[in-house]
């Protein structure tokens, strides 16, 4: 015993020795580990490697494309891919994303492999799909060297471009003083049976917009709505047409209409409403079974690139992700938007699935 000190007992000496050696032994497995992971995935193909990949898209000769883009612009896309590759003929399939992310997993599923090219809003089943049932090739764009870390999402699913939720009026019909601000305008009693949606059961981008509602205090917003006699249109393009019309004055919808009806002059006016945007990520993925694997890799690669992107905005109307690419013209930028929620994973899940059950029970839609 040493006088003067509390006596140790060599557990209690060993203790913090013991500590640092397991956080010590534990960092070394995590650092081990990620760095296998980084040495796991696909390296970038050389430019001889990719010569040869364009060279056998060449020879495959056709490339099939499921996508959500803007109907209005999906030929011009098309047609400048192919002024770039004029050896690749293109068809393509538009559904919304929900139903696009479940016919593309049915025809997995049943050895069914048409798609070349997956471009959609992610939602549970695609997520699923592609981390648990193989879904998308895995492998690396030469082009994804310009995006950010975040646009890659295990080098299976590439983010190309970013919808956000907006409120439209008709300039024409609502006054200003009258003009929507808030997402509560939708159930504002001016607007009963004129406000406009796409339904959520439909768009994936929708469901988001339930979650950034439920995060502010409005859990009840169905109800809310089926009192305010909201009126359900398909898609964001049909909401945006109703509103111009004047069959609805005010509506919700995910902005990919919206630039391209600016930009053509159309008397809409748009609100990002300041209590919070929902925003999510489209993506692009090549499908493990694609009947065209180098076509495919050659279109989402193109797809990545600066004209690509360029080509991407302009024809879709959404914002792109890769950095360097002017930002659209009419509508503002994702960073300068008031509380940005990105749902793209948030959004998912059995309380999303029970929440949108509760909105077909409220609107009597089964």
């Amino acid at each position: 015993m040493v006088s003067g000190h509390q006596s140790l007992g060599y557990g209690a000496f060993f203790a913090p020795v013991k500590k640092f050696l397991r956080c010590t032994i534990a960092g070394f497995a995590l650092t081990t580990s990620l760095a296998t992971v980084a040495q796991a995935q696909p390296a970038a193909p050389s430019p001889e490697q990719w010569s040869a990949i364009v060279e056998a898209a060449k020879k495959e000769g056709m490339l099939t494309f499921y996508h959500n883009t803007r109907p209005q612009g999906i030929e011009k896309l098309l047609s400048e891919f192919r002024k770039d590759y004029p050896g690749i003929k293109t068809e393509h399939i538009r559904l919304g994303s929900a139903a696009l992310n479940e016919r593309f997993g049915t025809e997995y599923s049943a050895g069914r492999n048409l798609a070349d090219v997956l471009v959609t809003f992610p939602d549970e089943v695609l997520f699923k799909g592609v981390d648990q049932n193989g879904w998308a090739l895995e492998w690396t764009p030469p082009e994804l060297g310009a995006f950010a870390a975040q646009a890659n999402r295990n080098n299976r699913m590439f983010a190309l471009h970013t919808t956000r939720n907006v409120i439209i009026y008709n300039k024409q019909r609502v006054k200003p003083a009258d003009a929507p601000k808030e997402w509560e305008d939708l159930w504002n009693p001016k607007f009963k049976g004129k406000a406009a949606m796409d339904p959520p059961w439909r768009s994936n981008a929708v469901q988001g917009l339930m979650v950034l509602w439920a995060r502010n205090g409005i859990p009840d917003a169905a109800q809310k709505l089926k009192a305010n006699d909201i009126r359900f249109f398909e898609g964001s393009a049909g909401v945006y047409q109703a509103v111009l019309r004047g069959d609805a004055l005010i509506g919700t919808l995910a902005d990919l209409p919206l630039e391209p009806g600016l930009v053509d002059g159309a008397p809409i006016g748009f609100v990002y409403p300041k209590s919070g945007t929902a925003v999510i990520d489209g993506y692009a993925l090549v499908a493990t079974k694609a009947p065209h694997p180098n076509a495919a890799k050659v279109f989402v690669n193109w797809l990545m690139s600066a004209k690509g992107q360029a080509i991407l905005q302009e024809t879709d109307g959404l914002p792109v992700t890769r950095p360097g690419v002017p930002p659209p013209k009419f509508i503002p930028p994702t960073s300068s938007l008031s509380n940005v929620i990105d749902t793209t994973k948030s959004s998912y899940g059995v309380n999303l699935n029970k929440e949108i059950n509760t909105w077909r029970e409220t609107f009597g839609i089964k």
